[in-house]
């Protein structure tokens, strides 16, 4: 089970990944709702489970998806995690 903990002074969250430890802003929290129409709870199941596209990949995400051009993604079902810093700043839905 991925161990969460909430920084008290702070709009963040960490969050265990299998890449490690990541920040999750309420801002994210708030674009996965209203993008995805799903709840908070399952936003952490599907980060859980997400994973990083290989550079083939996120050269095609980045062709299909124009207007933004990241970096650093994961990838679930569902959306995509845009992450800065260590951070996860903002979701985009897949579809």
């Amino acid at each position: 089970m991925p161990t969460i903990r909430r920084r008290l002074a702070s709009n963040k969250m960490e969050f265990e990944t299998r890449y490690g430890p990541l920040y999750v802003t309420r801002h994210a929290f708030q674009r996965w709702v209203q993008r995805t129409g799903r709840s908070e709870l399952e936003m952490l199941g599907a980060l859980s489970r997400a994973w990083r596209p290989s550079k083939r990949q996120l050269r095609r995400i980045r062709q299909r998806e124009a207007g933004w051009s990241p970096r650093r993604i994961l990838e679930c079902d569902h959306a995509y995690f845009i992450l800065k810093n260590g951070s996860i700043v903002t979701v985009y839905d897949k579809h």
